[in-house]
């Protein structure tokens, strides 16, 4: 989401060398990023955990010797370490205590708890300028990645001109935004079975499910209740081959997690299912997509586990899911497609 931002800071100022300071798996899903130059990456679990760790990253972001830095991440810390780093000009957001440690800092949008994400971080930049210009969110999937996907796929006999539906059903931050397992596979069936309502010969409907490392049990319990064997690739692939797996999809039912906003920026049709999270400001950013959501009172909560009986999802149901899928794909429904299963 924070994407068109980069964008916007690359138009603004397009001379600069532009250096993101990341965590390890953004690392990743940025490498290939056009708006940036070079990565620093803050390890903290690793080479910069702890004061020493800290200190030793302050060293090398001095040594870099920076003239600005725009801090995308509301934390302290963040302003903090710019501070010690040395970097004259910091501009950032009027929160989190920090107000003393940026040169420009920039009062909160009166909006800031319901505007979209993307929105936030471009109002930001737009403190400098604002082009005008329309910025949405886009990645590069490294060659590399895109060529052991291509492969594996091959041998798992999905051609170039198949249909793909992937299916995200887990979630790292936490079970209150996972949708139920067997309510995932019964959709996977229909939305599998509903593509194949025009008998022909012709292009292959596979279902993929994905999933972060820690979720292969998830993606092997739904697959063993769906009628079409999916294929399972959770856990099975780093950030970048996901990134690929994603690309590849016609169509992306998935939580409100990292790989929905993965989907939007290859421009995947999303059905997103959403529960103790705020649609306004993490929904994908551009169509085409649909929201599915049971309202209750006590959303949006942002737990990571529901603390009563996880209503908000309990409540979803399959119908209105099949239903939300169909309406996007039924424009690219091909009178040629059969099933593996």
């Amino acid at each position: 989401m924070c994407t068109p931002a980069l964008l916007m800071l690359r138009d603004i100022f397009p001379s600069a060398s532009i250096t993101l300071l990341v965590r390890p798996s953004i690392a990743a899903m940025l490498e290939a990023h056009p708006s940036i130059d070079h990565m620093v990456v803050y390890d903290k679990n690793g080479n910069h955990s702890g004061w020493s760790g800290m200190l030793s990253l302050v060293r090398l972001l001095r040594s870099e010797r920076f003239d600005l830095a725009v801090l995308f991440q509301n934390a302290f810390e963040a302003a903090l370490l710019m501070w010690l780093a040395g970097v004259p000009y910091r501009m950032g957001y009027r929160t989190d205590g920090r107000r003393l440690l940026l040169t420009e800092s920039i009062p909160l949008p009166p909006d800031a708890t319901s505007v979209h994400q993307v929105k936030y971080y471009q109002d930001l930049v737009s403190s400098f300028e604002d082009s005008g210009k329309p910025y949405t969110p886009i990645l590069h999937v490294p060659k590399d990645a895109e060529e052991v996907i291509a492969e594996k796929l091959k041998v798992l006999a999905v051609r170039e001109e198949d249909f793909v539906i992937g299916l995200n059903p887990g979630s790292v931050y936490g079970g209150a935004k996972r949708w139920l397992p067997e309510r995932f596979a019964e959709a996977a069936d229909r939305i599998v079975e509903s593509m194949l309502t025009q008998q022909a010969k012709g292009i292959a409907v596979h279902c993929v499910i994905v999933g972060a490392p820690g979720e292969e049990n998830l993606g092997r319990t739904i697959a063993s209740r769906m009628r079409n064997p999916p294929i399972v690739l959770s856990g099975k692939t780093t950030l970048q081959q996901l990134m690929a797996v994603i690309q590849r999809c016609q169509l992306f039912v998935t939580n409100d997690t990292g790989p929905m906003h993965i989907a939007n920026a290859f421009g995947v049709p999303i059905v997103a299912i959403f529960g103790p999270t705020d649609h306004r400001t993490t929904s994908p950013f551009h169509e085409p997509f649909s929201i599915v959501r049971y309202p209750v009172d006590c959303s949006p909560c942002l737990l990571r586990e529901c603390p009563i009986d996880h209503r908000c999802m309990i409540n979803v149901g399959v119908d209105t899911v099949v239903r939300s899928a169909e309406q996007l794909v039924s424009p690219l429904k091909s009178p040629q497609m059969r099933s593996l299963g």
